[in-house]
């Protein structure tokens, strides 16, 4: 697709990396040289410098002949009239990149007057992950997928974990029929497991469900301290922190949050009146255990220093803080805060990133592609997509047992009339369904390429044990 992206900092930039490695044609355009500069010397991309509000500009840029234009700058206005001139000169769809607070609460109301096809606000998509993550220990890292009726959740298996030396097939019936188990990481090698598979302490295991039946799976197998948020605290006023106490105070979450700033401390008190704010440097441990820190059922680092969220999210979680979730935007920090066992750290711009690349699958398959979903787990060496089962599938009608899928396959979830069910031998598959993999083969932009090379017949696969999934040899 010949798509323009404006404005490449830290979302535009992170946004060019993933549609430049997908395929698409990008052109981005940019009015700092040096910025332009470097995104040109690291990617396979276009540039042009310039503003998204000339005209001229655009028309260089390639905009009247674009299937997409995404206004990715730090003022929302600029993005909005870039979008706006874009849909005059011809270009396809726009998505632009709203910030404020309260701009983005009336800017839904005009979307369609605005010629828009998509907002795009970090933040607020940031504050969803956020309480996502907040359900469950910061040990366990947790991704969404099948737009949000799926989850997967890894976590690392302890000594004396009741899964460690068992076969999955030997699991307690009760959590095995709960969750799937996707994906096991030992030492550097990548398993995707069957009923025989055996699960050894030490072991990263992938599990993926429904929000509830991973939360059941964890309460069982990996009982945390506290099950239920009362009250949360957040370092920093950011606008990821106003869009993340809007929620909590939605779900009856008392919210109190440090903030160093008097004039932001006093803006966040005049906005929330129900959050408790404190003006003070969340850095400093003695007012955060003065503010009782202790007593916390989650705790949120949020500000604009990464190495500061680490070290105060280290310093909740030995105060033993179950639920704690720092903001990182350096992804290289990842095994940093793995071994400090801080899993569920959010990156604003990836986040924005991948909501905008599933909306440009969804703009694909309108044009013969049927990923509906995709995203990179274990460190990039397992995909989880998602396809929707187009009239063009070869195995419509067929169950899952029989399929002879490649190596490396494991069909984990089937959506059937907006049902997700967890994919089993018995399992018929028919058109309309949504059909959930996991896989180490890379490249699977067609529901028929999971299908293993037949030379005129068929691989017979042998069945696996209910609740095990089905896996292609490997």
């Amino acid at each position: 697709m010949n798509i323009v992206v404006v404005g490449v900092g830290k979302v535009g930039h992170a946004l060019v990396r993933q549609l430049d490695a997908e395929g698409h044609d990008v052109t981005v355009i940019e009015n700092k040289a040096q910025v332009l500069e470097h995104t040109l010397n690291y990617l396979d991309v276009v540039g042009v410098q310039g503003s998204g509000t000339d005209v001229d500009i655009l028309r260089e840029a390639g905009v009247p002949r674009a299937d997409l234009v995404i206004a990715a700058t730090s003022t929302d206005e600029t993005n909005i009239v870039t979008c706006l001139l874009s849909r005059r000169i011809g270009a396809a769809r726009t998505i632009a990149r709203i910030r404020n607070p309260e701009f983005h609460k009336s800017s839904w109301l005009i979307k369609d007057d605005l010629g828009l096809s998509m907002l795009m606000n970090p933040e607020n998509a940031a504050a969803s992950e956020i309480i996502r993550c907040l359900h469950y220990s910061s040990k366990v890292k947790v991704y969404s997928f099948a737009k949000g009726r799926m989850e997967m959740a890894e976590g690392r298996v302890g000594e004396n974990s009741p899964l460690a030396g068992r076969k999955i097939n030997e699991i307690d019936a009760r959590g095995r029929a709960s969750v799937q188990f996707c994906i096991i990481q030992r030492d550097n090698e990548v398993i995707i497991p069957g009923g025989e598979t055996v699960i050894h302490s030490g072991d990263k295991l992938s599990v993926a469900g429904s929000t509830r039946e991973i939360e059941k799976f964890f309460a069982q197998f990996w009982p945390m301290k506290r099950r239920r948020l009362r009250e949360v605290m957040i370092v920093g006023g950011s606008r990821i922190a106003n869009y993340l106490a809007s929620r909590l105070l939605e779900l009856n979450i008392e919210v109190k949050i440090i903030e160093k700033d008097r004039e932001k401390a006093d803006e966040i008190a005049a906005r929330f009146p129900q959050v408790t704010v404190i003006c003070g440097d969340g850095t400093d441990q003695t007012l955060l255990l003065s503010e009782n820190l202790q007593e916390m059922d989650g705790f949120v680092s949020l500000t604009d220093n990464d190495e500061e969220n680490v070290i105060i999210s280290m310093f909740a979680e030995r105060c033993g803080v179950e639920h704690v979730v720092p903001k990182v935007n350096r992804v290289e920090l990842g095994f940093l805060l793995e071994k400090l066992g801080l899993s569920n750290a959010v990156t604003p711009k990836n986040i924005a990133a991948d909501n905008i690349v599933q909306y440009v699958r969804a703009m694909q398959n309108s044009v013969g592609s049927n990923v509906e979903s995709i995203i990179q787990v274990a460190d990039g060496a397992v995909e989880v997509l998602e396809f929707r089962v187009a009239s063009n599938c070869r195995f419509i009608g067929r169950r899952v047992k029989d399929l002879p899928l490649k190596s490396g396959i494991l069909v984990a979830y089937i959506t059937h009339k907006s049902r997700p069910h967890i994919a089993r031998g018995d399992t018929l598959i028919n058109e309309g369904d949504s059909f959930i993999v996991v896989s180490k083969v890379k490249g699977l932009r067609d529901i028929n390429d999971v299908l293993a090379a037949s030379n005129g017949k068929e691989a017979e696969l042998a069945g696996h044990p209910a609740g095990a999934g089905l896996r292609g040899s490997v």
